[in-house]
């Protein structure tokens, strides 16, 4: 455990640096536009290049770290951040800054997706929960701390503009320093944003919306804080406690989502805060920051609650194997949102004044509860004891897929030397692959299975010559060794089962239950194999399948509950029973 952790530390410390600095840039780059005298939606399209870049980041990011690695891609990104928010001193030009800032969208993008990537694959089933505590935790802390290097010059001078350049050169040292190399990227193909709106209306509705509430409050935001006047610490103090609401009242939100049906607990907090926004614009900061303090920190912390609340109500309605597509696809919603929401904000605040940033989210809410009533009144809510837990996300970034505990875990473990050996020589040499493949086993009974599964799954490999030769060498290990070879090659099953029986009649039954358990689709074929073998054991098969059946039906999700064919189960059940229920009459008399 410690060690996983020990190894990430670069990593997390690159991520904390990085944080800082995006966290200075995002609220200083708009209050120094303003300094320069433009106007707030020219401030609003040039935030929204910021998001265009993000978008088309995820887009392409996996592509760019498959081909320069991660490493490579996170250092230039950060290198080419720094060069842009120096690049920004240069010249006020309205081109320039909207050219830079697409670019920055686009490098902290790729930045998140290495990040994530590396966090998922280091994790095992015990530590990803931990794991996407911490990197949650790493983006608050560095997000809320980077505001606070505000104060140390005044936003029209060039001096904020250096230090965001040193904080990107900085986060680049540790995983660039350090012995770590990157994971392998997997790839995963995404549905369809219709495909996953068939499903589920109100959570890429939600999705969708939480991209252009939070893009407009954190994009601008700033621009309110210097309307209001502020600066120095007070402005780095406003700004931070809006980051640390979007965090904190997840706390509250989640608790309540998991114990209440979500669409009616989402039809609350858009109320809320929409009645918050409104309430905004009659406070003045002259008569007390403080209510005004809270009532922003209220209607962020909502507004960031909307992104993971979607993601559950999508979730929910989605089969185990929906999970991992779905989820690229309603970041990509979100990141839709986030370019629509800046500019469409900036155009009401300059048509009024830059408070009409409220004006703006409590429309945006009132709409979306609007649509959370309608599909209430059209849709009945899914039970709350079937819900999904609520997992807290971060709307700057998106939670690694690996690290969601909703989604199914998947080893990531790396072939060892052995096996990586073995396959480079079943390439050109399969003899002496299987001979290897023997020799590595009465060595290392242990690695056996491995390099077993590794070796046959080579092409031109005589895996039923090569189980015979494992089978005699690592008798001990023949259950691990016939599960590792029938799962690299199911259309072998029934035939190396049957060698089994020759070989070691009494694993037969074992062997058989373990493959039916891992392989669904061969559950018959191994039940009918096992009772041909030992007749005695027909009761112990029939009943150890019948408990499976029943435990895997009630872990099922509720979407792949609604769709499971009890027809086929029921059918499944009745092979089983009369296959079983003949030997038994066999074996009595």
């Amino acid at each position: 455990m410690l060690s996983v952790f020990t190894s990430l530390t670069p990593l997390i410390t690159s991520c904390f640096i990085l944080l800082l600095g995006s966290g200075l840039t995002n609220t200083f780059l708009p209050l120094r536009m303003e300094i320069n005298g433009l106007d707030t939606d020219t401030i609003g399209l040039i935030i929204t290049f910021y998001f265009i870049g993000m978008l088309l980041g995820a887009m392409y990011s996996k592509n760019l770290i498959k081909r320069v690695g991660h490493i490579r891609l996170f250092s230039g990104s950060l290198a080419l951040m720094a060069a842009c928010i120096l690049a920004c001193a240069l010249d006020s030009n309205i081109i320039l800054w909207s050219v830079a800032r697409a670019i920055t969208g686009f490098c902290i993008a790729c930045s998140y997706a290495t990040m994530e990537s590396w966090f998922g694959d280091s994790a095992t089933k015990e530590t990803r929960g931990r794991i996407l505590a911490i990197y949650n935790a790493t983006i608050l802390l560095g997000l809320f701390g980077g505001q606070f290097f505000i104060g140390l010059y005044e936003p029209g001078e060039s001096g904020l503009f250096i230090i965001s350049g040193v904080i990107f050169c900085l986060a680049i040292l540790p995983v660039a320093l350090s012995k770590n190399t990157g994971p392998q990227v997997t790839e995963v193909v995404p549905m369809s944003l219709l495909a996953i709106f068939k499903i589920s209306p109100l959570g890429v509705v939600s999705c969708f919306t939480a991209g252009i509430t939070y893009s407009a409050v954190m994009g601008l935001l700033p621009v309110v804080a210097q309307h209001y006047g502020f600066s120095g610490f007070t402005l780095s103090t406003y700004i931070g406690i809006a980051i640390l609401g979007a965090f904190f009242l997840q706390f509250p939100v989640g608790y309540l989502s998991d114990r209440l049906d979500r669409g009616s607990i989402l039809l609350i907090i858009l109320i809320v805060s929409a009645a918050t926004d409104l309430g905004i614009t009659l406070l003045n900061p002259e008569q007390g920051l403080w209510p005004l303090f809270l009532a922003t920190t209220i209607t962020c912390g909502i507004i960031s609650c909307i992104y993971p609340i979607s993601m559950s109500q999508t979730f929910d309605q989605l089969k185990q194997s929906q999970m991992l597509a779905a989820m690229g696809s309603m970041i990509m919603a979100f990141s839709i949102g986030g370019v629509v929401g800046p500019y469409s904000a900036s155009i009401i605040m300059n048509l009024f004044d830059s408070t009409a940033l409220f004006y703006f989210l409590a429309v945006i809410q009132i709409l979306l509860a609007l649509y959370v009533m309608y599909r209430m009144s059209v849709k009945d809510p899914l039970p709350v004891e079937e819900q999904d837990n609520f997992v807290m996300q971060s709307s700057v970034a998106a939670a690694p897929i690996d690290l969601d505990p909703r989604t199914e875990y998947v080893e990531h473990n790396e072939p060892c030397t052995e096996a990586e050996t073995a396959v480079h020589i079943a390439e050109t040499d399969p003899g002496t692959a299987v001979r290897l493949a023997r020799a590595i086993a009465m060595e290392n009974p242990t690695l056996g299975a491995e390099v077993a599964a590794a070796v046959a799954s080579v092409e031109g490999i005589d895996v039923l010559r090569l189980y015979k030769v494992m089978s005699e060498a690592v008798p001990s290990q023949i259950l691990d060794v016939t599960r590792a070879i029938v799962i690299e090659r199911p259309e072998l099953a029934q035939e190396l089962i049957r060698k089994l029986t020759g070989w070691y009649p009494e694993q037969v039954v074992p062997v058989a239950m373990e493959i039916g358990t891992v392989l669904p689709e061969l559950r018959l074929e191994m039940a009918k194999i096992a009772v041909e073998a030992a007749p005695e054991s027909a009761t112990q098969i029939r009943e150890y399948y019948m408990q499976l059946l029943t435990e895997e039906q009630e872990a099922m999700r509720p979407a792949d509950r609604y769709d499971f064919n009890e027809k086929q189960l029921d059918e499944l059940v009745l092979q089983l029973v009369k296959i079983c229920s003949a030997d038994e009459v066999k074996t009595t008399s």
